[in-house]
């Protein structure tokens, strides 16, 4: 299978979507999670102990997993793959899989 062949590269408005999509997550999922994390940081331990939050966040890790590798099938830099891994704990994959997906195809 040849990934880089039929290669996804944004239009100028759909980079326009998926960066508004990134900035809605980083501000409103990871904001809310930040701000308890700050104010209610037992919660965090408390989540751990929940079964269907723990599935959540098992499910999470397996995405960030299959998407590290699109990552780097599609750009063949670790560098990349550092820099969306760092960006994906920082945020959330909700804000870095369409960061990445509206820098495809900038550089070509």
């Amino acid at each position: 299978m040849d990934i880089h062949k039929n290669s996804f590269e944004p239009t100028p408005s759909q980079r326009k979507v998926l960066l508004g999509v990134a900035l809605l997550a980083l501000v409103g999922p990871n904001g809310l999670y930040l701000y308890y994390a700050a104010t209610q940081p037992e919660l965090n331990a408390e989540a751990l102990r929940n079964p269907v939050s723990l599935a959540f966040m098992i499910e999470a890790m397996l995405l960030l997993g299959l998407f590290l590798w699109y990552v780097f099938k599609t750009t063949g830099s670790w560098g990349k793959v550092w820099l969306y891994l760092a960006l994906s704990f920082l945020g959330s994959l909700a804000f870095s899989f369409p960061l990445f997906l509206s820098r495809r195809g900038r550089r070509r």
